[in-house]
């Protein structure tokens, strides 16, 4: 089912998912190198995070993360790493805590119908719509081109196997024209 979300005029990153990366993920204390990256990127990991980010700016610290804690890696190698640790991160935030007690009760299937629902939390523009191919394939589009490449087939995979999904892979099917579309699957 689609989500209906007006178009913003700025897309936002919060920062619980910023919380969750650079604050629970990464662990401190962050590389004296890591933390002048994102302070120059405008990211002050020493002072309170803002309430959101633009998503340039994350995209830009997502990137500069991935390359310090893990130079020489392929970026999509190092990128699929980064979003394990940012998913495990996540679930040490206020918000993530709540969201990941609740998954871990729901198995893979009522995982996935949430979804759409989970990445919305965190940012003030997704929109995600979900279709069932078959009970353990399902396809996902969202209404972003993130040129972030592993990222997100990452992140779901990480929260599909937070639910109980047994093997999940997620594989990014199409992307342009301000849309993604995923392949989603795990072991039945």
């Amino acid at each position: 089912m689609p989500m209906r979300r007006p178009e913003p005029s700025e897309r936002l990153v919060y920062a619980s998912v910023v919380e969750g990366l650079l604050r629970h993920g990464v662990q401190e204390p962050l590389p004296l190198v890591l933390k002048e990256r994102l302070r120059h990127i405008g990211v002050d990991v020493d002072r309170p995070l803002l309430p959101a980010y633009p998503v340039p700016m994350w995209m830009h610290c997502l990137r500069a993360v991935a390359e310090e804690l893990y130079p020489g890696e392929p970026l999509e190698r190092a990128l699929r790493a980064l979003a394990v640790r940012h998913a495990e991160g996540y679930g040490h935030t206020v918000v993530g805590h709540a969201l990941y007690a609740v998954a871990r009760m729901m198995g893979p299937r009522r995982m996935v119908h949430r979804l759409p629902h989970l990445l919305a939390s965190g940012d003030n523009y997704t929109r995600a719509e979900l279709l069932e191919l078959a009970p353990a394939h399902y396809e996902l589009r969202m209404n972003s081109e993130v040129d972030m490449p592993g990222y997100a087939e990452g992140l779901m995979e990480a929260l599909l196997g937070l639910s109980g999904a047994r093997e999940p892979q997620v594989q990014e099917l199409e992307r342009g024209d301000g849309h993604t579309r995923f392949s989603l699957r795990w072991a039945g």
